[in-house]
Protein backbone atom coordinates (compact mmCIF):
# COMPACT_ATOMS: atom_id res chain seq x y z
CA UNK A 1 0.00 0.00 0.00
CA UNK A 2 1.27 3.40 -0.86
CA UNK A 3 0.67 6.21 1.53
CA UNK A 4 1.56 9.88 1.33
CA UNK A 5 4.42 10.72 3.62
CA UNK A 6 3.31 12.86 6.53
CA UNK A 7 -0.41 12.56 5.69
CA UNK A 8 -2.76 11.36 8.37
CA UNK A 9 -6.49 11.88 7.88
CA UNK A 10 -7.79 14.06 10.65
CA UNK A 11 -11.37 13.04 11.41
CA UNK A 12 -11.89 15.92 13.86
CA UNK A 13 -11.16 18.36 11.03
CA UNK A 14 -13.78 16.61 8.93
CA UNK A 15 -16.43 16.72 11.65
CA UNK A 16 -15.83 20.41 12.32
CA UNK A 17 -15.42 21.67 8.73
CA UNK A 18 -17.15 19.37 6.27
CA UNK A 19 -19.97 17.81 8.28
CA UNK A 20 -21.57 21.19 9.02
CA UNK A 21 -23.08 21.04 5.50
CA UNK A 22 -25.69 18.67 6.89
CA UNK A 23 -26.98 21.34 9.30
CA UNK A 24 -29.35 20.22 12.04
CA UNK A 25 -30.69 17.17 10.22
CA UNK A 26 -30.76 13.74 11.82
CA UNK A 27 -29.16 11.91 8.91
CA UNK A 28 -27.50 8.67 9.89
CA UNK A 29 -24.21 8.72 8.06
CA UNK A 30 -22.87 5.26 7.28
CA UNK A 31 -19.38 6.10 6.07
CA UNK A 32 -17.14 9.15 5.67
CA UNK A 33 -14.22 9.16 3.25
CA UNK A 34 -11.78 11.97 3.96
CA UNK A 35 -8.99 12.68 1.52
CA UNK A 36 -6.24 15.26 1.41
CA UNK A 37 -8.03 16.85 -1.56
CA UNK A 38 -11.41 18.22 -0.39
CA UNK A 39 -12.92 17.45 -3.79
CA UNK A 40 -12.42 13.76 -3.05
CA UNK A 41 -14.33 13.73 0.27
CA UNK A 42 -17.44 11.56 0.22
CA UNK A 43 -20.28 10.81 2.60
CA UNK A 44 -22.36 7.65 2.24
CA UNK A 45 -25.93 7.58 3.54
CA UNK A 46 -28.52 4.84 3.14
CA UNK A 47 -31.26 5.79 0.63
CA UNK A 48 -34.08 5.16 3.10
CA UNK A 49 -32.56 7.77 5.45
CA UNK A 50 -32.39 10.35 2.68
CA UNK A 51 -36.01 9.74 1.63
CA UNK A 52 -37.32 10.54 5.12
CA UNK A 53 -35.46 13.85 5.42
CA UNK A 54 -36.79 17.09 4.01
CA UNK A 55 -34.02 18.93 2.20
CA UNK A 56 -32.96 22.21 3.73
CA UNK A 57 -32.65 24.92 1.14
CA UNK A 58 -30.09 27.65 1.63
CA UNK A 59 -31.41 31.01 2.74
CA UNK A 60 -31.28 33.45 -0.16
CA UNK A 61 -31.48 37.19 0.40
CA UNK A 62 -33.34 39.07 -2.32
CA UNK A 63 -31.34 41.73 -4.13
CA UNK A 64 -33.83 44.48 -3.24
CA UNK A 65 -33.01 43.92 0.44
CA UNK A 66 -29.36 44.90 -0.05
CA UNK A 67 -28.57 48.47 0.93
CA UNK A 68 -25.05 49.20 -0.24
CA UNK A 69 -22.95 51.85 1.43
CA UNK A 70 -21.83 55.14 -0.09
CA UNK A 71 -18.71 56.96 1.11
CA UNK A 72 -19.80 60.45 2.17
CA UNK A 73 -16.50 61.61 3.60
CA UNK A 74 -13.10 60.08 3.02
CA UNK A 75 -11.15 59.33 6.19
CA UNK A 76 -7.65 60.56 6.93
CA UNK A 77 -4.71 58.41 5.91
CA UNK A 78 -2.55 56.81 8.56
CA UNK A 79 0.77 58.56 9.14
CA UNK A 80 3.61 58.24 11.63
CA UNK A 81 2.04 60.84 13.92
CA UNK A 82 -1.63 60.11 13.26
CA UNK A 83 -3.58 56.86 13.50
CA UNK A 84 -6.01 58.02 10.80
CA UNK A 85 -9.79 57.79 10.61
CA UNK A 86 -12.31 55.58 8.88
CA UNK A 87 -14.44 56.66 5.94
CA UNK A 88 -17.92 57.95 6.71
CA UNK A 89 -20.22 55.46 4.99
CA UNK A 90 -24.03 55.62 4.85
CA UNK A 91 -26.53 53.34 3.08
CA UNK A 92 -27.78 54.42 -0.36
CA UNK A 93 -31.35 54.63 0.91
CA UNK A 94 -30.21 57.01 3.68
CA UNK A 95 -28.33 59.27 1.27
CA UNK A 96 -31.43 59.71 -0.94
CA UNK A 97 -33.59 61.20 1.84
CA UNK A 98 -34.33 64.92 1.45
CA UNK A 99 -36.97 65.78 4.10
CA UNK A 100 -38.05 64.64 7.58
CA UNK A 101 -41.12 62.73 6.33
CA UNK A 102 -38.98 60.46 4.15
CA UNK A 103 -36.53 60.15 7.03
CA UNK A 104 -39.28 59.05 9.40
CA UNK A 105 -40.32 56.31 6.96
CA UNK A 106 -36.69 55.22 6.58
CA UNK A 107 -36.19 54.98 10.35
CA UNK A 108 -39.46 53.00 10.73
CA UNK A 109 -38.24 50.46 8.17
CA UNK A 110 -34.69 50.25 9.49
CA UNK A 111 -35.43 50.21 13.24
CA UNK A 112 -38.95 48.79 13.76
CA UNK A 113 -38.48 48.20 17.51
CA UNK A 114 -38.24 51.88 18.51
CA UNK A 115 -41.25 53.66 20.07
CA UNK A 116 -43.40 55.52 17.52
CA UNK A 117 -42.59 58.97 18.94
CA UNK A 118 -38.87 58.52 18.35
CA UNK A 119 -39.07 58.23 14.56
CA UNK A 120 -40.32 61.79 14.06
CA UNK A 121 -37.89 63.22 16.60
CA UNK A 122 -34.86 61.54 15.04
CA UNK A 123 -35.94 62.44 11.50
CA UNK A 124 -36.49 66.11 12.37
CA UNK A 125 -33.14 66.21 14.15
CA UNK A 126 -31.34 64.67 11.18
CA UNK A 127 -33.11 66.30 8.19
CA UNK A 128 -35.02 69.21 9.72
CA UNK A 129 -33.92 72.83 9.87
CA UNK A 130 -31.03 73.23 12.29
CA UNK A 131 -31.57 75.27 15.47
CA UNK A 132 -29.97 78.69 15.67
CA UNK A 133 -28.61 80.29 18.84
CA UNK A 134 -31.43 82.81 18.79
CA UNK A 135 -34.09 80.08 18.70
CA UNK A 136 -32.50 78.29 21.64
CA UNK A 137 -32.31 81.51 23.70
CA UNK A 138 -35.93 82.45 22.92
CA UNK A 139 -37.16 78.98 23.85
CA UNK A 140 -35.22 79.13 27.13
CA UNK A 141 -36.75 82.55 27.95
CA UNK A 142 -40.26 81.26 27.26
CA UNK A 143 -39.73 78.31 29.57
CA UNK A 144 -38.47 80.59 32.37
CA UNK A 145 -41.41 82.98 32.03
CA UNK A 146 -43.94 80.17 32.08
CA UNK A 147 -44.89 79.73 35.74
CA UNK A 148 -47.31 76.83 35.48
CA UNK A 149 -45.58 73.66 34.41
CA UNK A 150 -47.69 71.50 32.15
CA UNK A 151 -47.67 67.76 32.49
CA UNK A 152 -45.68 66.31 29.58
CA UNK A 153 -47.88 65.03 26.81
CA UNK A 154 -48.47 61.29 27.06
CA UNK A 155 -47.95 61.12 30.83
CA UNK A 156 -50.52 61.17 33.59
CA UNK A 157 -49.90 61.66 37.27
CA UNK A 158 -51.74 59.34 39.63
CA UNK A 159 -51.56 59.84 43.38
CA UNK A 160 -52.01 57.08 45.88
CA UNK A 161 -50.31 54.13 47.49
CA UNK A 162 -48.90 51.54 45.14
CA UNK A 163 -47.03 48.31 45.56
CA UNK A 164 -44.44 47.18 43.05
CA UNK A 165 -43.38 43.55 42.79
CA UNK A 166 -40.07 42.80 41.09
CA UNK A 167 -40.20 39.07 40.50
Amino acid sequence: MSKLIGYEPDETKFFTEYAKDFGDTDLQVEKYIVADDPRMNYTFIKPENIATQKPKLPEVIASELFDYGVVIKKGEEETDDNVGTLDTVVPISYSQIKNPLQGEEWYRGKYPDLPDDFYGIIARYTWGAPFTKKEVKNTAKKLKKKKKKDVPQGFSMVKGKFELDFD
